[in-house]
């Protein structure tokens, strides 16, 4: 991406961000950003952006893939149902999230057994009950994007760059204004429903 189309993504993620709550953000709200490592780009000019709104935001980057699939093939029961001191707390008080997902690699975890991978969702369940309940009282909206990556290209059967190009254009990151552009869709499937 351009520095031009990566702020015009960072503008798009927060309008969408704003819609998605119905109470308006105010200063001094949370907002997590979790992004993957190839996304750091963007993820900076998430967090700036939100810093200027007043906003407190919070990093957190994903696992690589290579961590996670040493994670699922070391962890212990404990390690697996784990969770960090502060989550629920965190979680209790968010008011935001933005999801950039940047995969490193999407077959990483074919050989690792489901019931596994299950008991850790399992284990974390509770955090995305919170923010169902907080989403349900109008207290958390979230969004989320693909940051294109070169396994995502690969997978997409395009060259990196044409896999860029695909984004740049489903999200009108050309465009002078690419919120305009979604704002138009979003009141039209708004109409309609």
């Amino acid at each position: 991406f351009t520095e031009k189309q990566l702020d015009r993504y960072a503008d798009v993620l927060l309008w969408a961000l704003k819609t998605a709550r119905t109470r308006l953000f105010k200063k001094n709200d949370i907002v997590l950003i979790r992004y993957g490592t190839p996304a750091l780009p963007l993820a900076e000019t998430v967090y700036a952006k939100l810093l200027d709104m007043g906003i407190h935001p919070v990093l957190r980057a994903d696992l690589t893939a290579n961590m996670e699939k040493t994670f699922f093939e070391r962890s212990n029961h404990r390690q697996l149902t784990f969770q960090p001191p502060g989550e629920r707390e965190l979680f209790n008080r968010l008011n935001g999230a933005v999801f950039l997902n940047a995969p490193d690699s999407i077959t990483h975890l074919s050989h690792i057994d489901p019931k596994k991978i299950g008991k850790f969702a399992v284990a974390r369940k509770h955090l995305r009950d919170i923010l169902d309940a907080r989403d349900q009282a109008g207290n958390f909206g979230w969004t989320l994007c693909i940051y294109p990556t070169k396994e995502l290209a690969l997978h997409a059967r395009l060259s990196l760059k044409a896999y860029v190009a695909q984004i740049v254009t489903a999200c009108f990151l050309d465009e002078a204004s690419p919120v305009s552009h979604w704002q138009d869709i979003y009141h039209g499937a708004t109409s309609i429903k």
